[in-house]
């Protein structure tokens, strides 16, 4: 079974349904916010991956943790996953979706890993320099990773730059291990 064709699916006919009813950012945040819950609530996952459990009380676990939270569409799409069986993947499908609306939207989501936080105004500097070079919307998302020793690296879709003094060493190991 091709798991990361289900999300695919499910998240493209969501999508579509969202953006036909005008809902497309109301339907985003409710994603982010099932994102949010997959990724720090342990027991959620435990429960969207137990296959014991019977349709009508996953149907009403949806509904106690999202009623009034999220739009009446999010629910029926909830009680659909359950239904076909499929809550496994709910969490791919909400990054699938979340994917697609940055696509639709024109957002470009620059990853920017340093040994420290960054400054506002270094943060401003970095999204005014991908907005203008993609002309497009940013997301930044900053990742704190002391490995890197020093320096920076920074990745916008399939493109990298690594500043980072790790990766220099790295350059220099190879250099002597060749010679």
């Amino acid at each position: 079974m091709n798991y990361s064709a289900i999300a695919s699916r499910y998240s493209k006919a969501l999508f579509t349904l969202a953006k036909e009813k005008n809902i497309l950012s109301d339907i985003h945040n409710d994603m982010e916010l099932i994102v949010s819950v997959c990724d720090n609530e342990q027991y959620f996952n435990q429960f969207l991956e137990n296959p014991v459990l019977a349709l009508s009380k996953k149907t009403d676990i949806f509904n106690k943790i999202f009623k009034g939270k999220t739009n009446q569409v999010t629910l029926n799409f909830l009680a659909l996953v359950a239904k076909n069986r499929r809550e496994p993947f709910l969490r791919h499908m909400a990054i699938n979706f979340l994917n697609l609306y940055k696509d639709f939207k024109g957002i470009k989501t620059i990853q920017f890993s340093s040994v420290a936080k960054i400054s506002d105004t270094v943060r401003k500097e970095i999204e005014q320099i991908v907005k203008t070079s993609f002309n497009a919307e940013t997301e930044l998302l900053e990742k704190i990773d002391e490995n890197l020793i020093g320096g920076f690296v920074i990745r916008i879709d399939d493109e990298q730059y690594d500043a980072s003094v790790a990766n220099q060493l790295e350059k220099i190991k190879r250099e002597i291990v060749k010679n």
